[in-house]
């Protein structure tokens, strides 16, 4: 058992490597480089901005980071193996994942019995593991699937052509923390694993709440949002105060990741499974 808990903490901290998403304005600031030959006069004139500027590339230094994920080769290293990893970690594995996230999300039938088939946008799909298998249900009516690296989008049409034939989907590339749609645009949204590699949780959360429509009040089955990520398999000493949490890092506990839901404006919330660093949650909110 020691053992076992041992590995599981080296996985998580080889999980801080993973960076899935990083918000558009910071990676642009690494692009701007203050000029390096300037004048005196100009150096004096500009001082200010330059400072500014200097600023803004250290506090986006760490979030810009390169990824071994961001490569062709990186997504399919993720595909073809480090994501089964996450087992170790309490996963219950992909394709039981996409099984309990269509059981929640999928609505079953209306009065007349007839199947509801509703829209849904998949953020932070990596390569397409989990998004195949739901795509493969045929229990939406359309399944957007998006990533931040177009190398996983890549990895993922790919999957999605090769084992998905007369599926309506559509794979993007997009930033969680600033989403190419309409308000309400889609009626459910989900993300496996996702969430601790954003780079601003709460915004990527607020986003998701803009773009998914509101659920029934009067209907317990309806959940608009599902999301699994990890949090510490064992907080030992660490404190909300005293731990400090950073994008691709695990959060402390499940109060940390409710927080997070509570922040983003959703009325109502409930984790669903726990096991080991695996937490799994859904959420809702009304018009």
């Amino acid at each position: 058992d020691q053992n076992q808990k041992s590995f599981v903490v080296v996985v998580v901290a080889i999980m801080s490597s993973r960076a899935f998403a990083s918000s558009r304005h910071q990676s642009l600031c690494v692009l701007r480089r203050p000029m390096q030959h300037l004048s005196n006069a100009k150096k004096k004139k500009k001082k200010k901005s330059t400072a500014k500027r200097k600023v803004v590339e250290a506090s986006s230094k760490s979030s810009s980071k390169f990824s071994p994920f961001q490569t062709k080769l990186g997504a399919i290293a993720y595909d073809s193996g480090y994501r089964q990893l996450f087992r170790l970690l309490g996963y219950p594995g992909c394709e039981k994942e996409a099984e309990e996230l269509v059981t929640i999300l999928a609505p079953e039938r209306d009065e007349d019995g007839k199947r509801i088939l509703s829209s849904l946008l998949d953020v932070s799909c990596g390569p397409g593991i989990v998004t195949k298998s739901i795509v493969e249900s045929k229990r939406f009516a359309k399944v957007v699937a998006l990533d931040y690296f177009e190398s996983m989008c890549e990895r993922a049409r790919k999957t999605l052509e090769r084992d998905c034939d007369n599926c309506n989907y559509e794979v993007l590339q997009g930033d969680v923390s600033a989403l190419q749609f309409a308000d309400a645009t889609f009626e459910k949204v989900s993300s496996t694993a996702g969430m601790h590699c954003w780079p601003s949780p709460v915004k990527g959360m607020k986003e998701i709440k803009r773009v998914v429509k509101p659920s029934d009040k009067n209907d317990r089955n309806d959940w608009s949002v599902l999301f699994s990520t990890v949090v510490l398999p064992n907080k030992g000493d660490e404190t909300k105060e005293t731990y400090s949490w950073e994008t691709n890092k695990p959060f402390l506990d499940r109060e940390a990741v409710l927080d997070i839901v509570r922040e983003s404006g959703f009325d109502e919330y409930e984790v669903v499974r726990e096991d080991r660093a695996y937490i799994l949650v859904k959420a809702r909110y009304f018009r």
